[in-house]
């Protein structure tokens, strides 16, 4: 009996291992894209008030990367309001959106996020909303949300999930990246 819960507790240790080598694999993925910048487009909008990501002119910038930390302002046409953070913490890694108002203090409705769940490889990772998110807007425990490096098509995707089902999808083009100003 004892070998039998050792050898169940060792399976649950090599999965959880093996998920934090993926998020720790995928995170890497961005070091070959920081110092610039990758213009977008929308591919699917299904949302209440989405009419603002439809047709506009999207773009991802990736200049500040350090060793556990990526931010990613996120540029809809001239708004320059939101920046997605990716973070590699001692629990896993973590998406939050940071939304900021034109003067740059925070929007009420900031930081929001997860952390990656076990469904996730080397280049595709979910963020199911972490308990913070749903403590302060508990609407959004439908959310999960969804990065992609596509490197056979060279793009980069940005999706939200609302109870599994698609909702918003934004796509970066990883072959023309644009030189960003230090």
């Amino acid at each position: 009996m004892r070998s039998l819960i050792l050898f169940i507790l060792s399976i649950g240790i090599l999965s959880c291992s093996d998920r934090i080598d993926y998020q720790e694999s995928f995170f890497a993925n961005y070091s070959d894209y920081c110092g610039y910048a990758y213009k977008g487009q929308t591919n699917f909008v299904d949302l209440g008030s989405g009419e603002v990501f439809e047709g506009a002119d999207l773009k991802m910038i990736l200049r500040d990367c350090s060793d556990d930390e990526v931010r990613i302002p996120f540029h809809v046409d001239d708004d320059t309001s939101r920046t997605w953070i990716v973070k590699m913490t001692p629990d896993g890694l973590h998406l939050s959106h940071d939304h900021r108002y034109d003067d740059g203090t925070e929007h009420e409705n900031n930081f929001y996020g997860g952390y990656a769940d076990d469904e996730g490889n080397a280049f595709l990772q979910y963020f199911p909303a972490d308990e913070r998110t749903i403590e302060e807007r508990p609407a959004r425990s439908a959310n999960r949300w969804a990065k992609e490096f596509d490197l056979s098509k060279m793009k980069y995707y940005y999706r939200l999930y609302l109870n599994d089902e698609l909702r918003f999808e934004a796509e970066f083009d990883l072959v023309n990246p644009i030189e960003i100003n230090p």
